[in-house]
């Protein structure tokens, strides 16, 4: 901008063209950023966040929403004492509803299920942690989840997202054909990996095989919600099945050379579990080899051996409709 001023006038820091183009250069800077934000986000394939949104909406896909944790929780309290409907209890700062009201009898306690208030993953508590009313309620005096909640997922991710809509757009999803299964499985929130069975069971049937959105088998409630909504789409006539994947266990042993085995098993498993996960209904089989590769790549690892897999050094084949999920490890 300066270089277009006459040479006989000063341009040098301080001087009156300077300070007077200065903040305008900078405003045209700012605005060059915008246009390239603009660029990278008018693509698909760049796009990030609610830009990547507004792209796939063209094609009719919405970004699924995180959803919440449920599970069943004890209260105990005086007989007669009454459990309002939505009443908090909480495992440390994360609090759960209770989703009906309901009495406490004679035996002192009673079962009732609770919805975590927050969306996600924080709601996935383990057994034992919900241990708290997190306000005094009159006559309750203890409450316990003897099983862990589940079903809290987070939001689609964007690469997630943008996996869902190339598929769309790159895929004959038409007529009901296997791909337009696959299409409406994984638009239910929490499902992960799906694999469509034509014709499973003869003329007109259909088998939809699905896992959670952490590609481990699916709940009986994301079954049944898969299910609802497939029926819902599917064209006359077609007879729909919606099931859960099955599971392999994957346990491991091996003899490491290692500075420290103080975290080593849970690296392990961290490794394996990513592959295991990676692979839901991609691959026919569990790779050996890839398993040593993936202890070998820790960086406390130096070397190992004796290692086995299912008790074997063979790869571990998956039926149709099976997935890897990590077992034990034992290292030495």
């Amino acid at each position: 901008m300066l270089g277009w001023g006459s040479d006989e006038y000063d341009t040098d820091v301080g001087s009156f063209f300077y300070d007077l183009l200065y903040p305008v250069a900078v405003e045209a800077h700012a605005l060059q950023n915008k246009l390239d934000i603009t660029a990278i986000n008018a693509f698909a394939l760049t796009a990030s966040g609610e830009y990547l949104d507004r792209k796939v909406a063209e094609q009719g896909i919405t970004r699924k929403a995180a959803t919440f944790a449920k599970g069943t929780v004890r209260i105990s309290g005086n007989r007669g004492e009454v459990i309002a409907e939505g009443a908090k209890v909480a495992a440390d700062s994360v609090l759960f509803a209770v989703d009906d009201a309901a009495t406490i009898p004679e035996a002192g306690y009673v079962d009732v299920t609770a919805t975590c208030t927050t969306a996600g993953i924080a709601g996935n508590v383990k057994a034992g942690e919900i241990n708290r009313f997190p306000v005094t309620l009159p006559g309750l005096t203890a409450v316990i989840n003897e099983e862990a909640f589940s079903g809290g997922f987070e939001a689609e991710s964007d690469a997630d997202l943008l996996e869902r809509y190339m598929e769309k757009v790159s895929r004959p999803n038409v007529s009901g054909n296997k791909y337009q299964y696959e299409e409406w499985a994984k638009e239910v929130s929490g499902v992960g990996n799906v694999q469509v069975v034509p014709l499973w069971n003869g003329a007109g049937t259909v088998k939809v095989i699905i896992t959670n959105a952490d590609n481990l088998p699916a709940s009986e409630e994301l079954v049944s919600e898969v299910q609802a909504y497939i029926n819902e789409n599917r064209p006359v006539g077609a007879n729909v099945t919606v099931v859960s994947a099955a599971s392999k266990t994957i346990n491991i042993s091996v003899q490491l050379e290692c500075d420290s085995k103080d975290t080593i098993v849970e690296d392990i498993k961290t490794v394996v579990k990513k592959y295991l996960a990676g692979m839901a209904f991609e691959k026919s089989y569990v790779s050996y080899a890839k398993i040593g590769g993936l202890i070998l790549s820790l960086d406390n690892v130096e070397d190992y051996s004796l290692l086995r897999v299912n008790g074997g050094t063979s790869n571990i084949t998956l039926g149709d409709g099976v997935i890897p999920v990590i077992g034990t490890v034992v290292v030495t």
